[in-house]
């Protein structure tokens, strides 16, 4: 029994940390239709800015994740408005083909700075884990969750009960009535795609934290937070929730049952059954909005 619940705990905990990974491309696709096919390597790239924060300077992910924010929004801001807004013009075809390319152009500059090889984070409570209630459960896995959590919940918040996240509301749900409204469309497409990119980069500090990380491993992680896009449906935080919460508890209950090199293929085949069967995904078929 003990045992179950570990595992049911520690697919938990992976499953918040996911969502915070996924809810970059959820946000970009569910507000804006912009399908992000470089919040991969911008989810890496969080965990190398943390990776390089520790070494030179000593500061901790997470001390790192705040430090993210601003660093990774200005850089959202400049690939909409070099990129995205300028292509958005033509067709969405062109918005997809263009993110392509600048995946492919950052994760040929993540190479030249980083390298291919794999790194990982160690700080003081690396290895080490806590026991709550009886059940033992990796320290790191419960900061990063917490994190994770704390983040999620002040971004809902600003969603719920801000000026703001009520125009990115209304955006998501109907970007012309929006306009009439007065809202500053244009404006708020590109501060949504700069915290779009700006939380993917913070999950990759968190992401570094416990595991670990090298350029390569980008289509995991783009791969990841679509499965969670899938399964949770592009409703905002609790799609995402939904999401992230059934890829940690399958990844963690088939770490048990099968070998290692199983697992992804197993996860990834039972998540695309589950989509077919519930078409728009698993958290409503109904229309979705933040």
């Amino acid at each position: 029994m003990t045992t179950v619940t570990e595992v049911i705990a520690t697919g938990v905990l992976l499953g918040l940390i996911y969502t915070l990974a996924a809810l970059g491309l959820q946000v970009s696709l569910g507000v804006l239709r912009v399908l992000n096919l470089a919040h991969g390597i911008i989810v890496i790239a969080g965990a190398f800015f943390a990776f390089d924060l520790l070494h030179a300077w000593h500061i901790t992910p997470l001390l790192a994740v705040i430090l993210a924010l601003p660093v990774f929004f200005l850089f959202g801001l400049v690939l909409d408005r070099g990129l995205v807004q300028r292509v958005r013009r033509v067709s969405e075809q062109a918005v997809l083909l263009g993110l392509f390319g600048a995946m492919i152009l950052l994760q040929s500059l993540a190479i030249l700075t980083w390298t291919t090889d794999s790194r990982s984070i160690t700080v003081s409570y690396t290895n080490s884990s806590v026991t709550l209630a009886g059940v033992t459960l990796p320290a790191d896995y419960l900061v990063a969750a917490a994190a994770a959590l704390v983040i999620l919940g002040i971004i809902a918040a600003a969603l719920r009960f801000t000026m703001a996240g009520r125009a990115v509301q209304a955006l998501a749900q109907n970007p012309e009535a929006a306009r009439v409204l007065g809202v500053n469309v244009d404006r708020w497409a590109s501060i949504v795609f700069g915290l779009s990119v700006a939380v993917a980069g913070m999950s990759g500090v968190l992401l570094a934290d416990v595991f670990p990380f090298s350029v390569q491993e980008q289509s995991q992680w783009l791969a990841y937070a679509f499965i969670v896009v899938l399964v949770g449906g592009t409703g905002g935080i609790r799609g995402a929730l939904v999401g992230g919460l059934v890829l940690g508890l399958a990844q963690s209950v088939f770490n048990q049952v099968l070998p290692l090199q199983y697992v992804d293929v197993v996860v990834y085949g039972l998540l695309a059954a589950a989509l077919i069967v519930r078409g728009g995904g698993l958290a409503s078929r109904r229309e979705r909005a933040l």
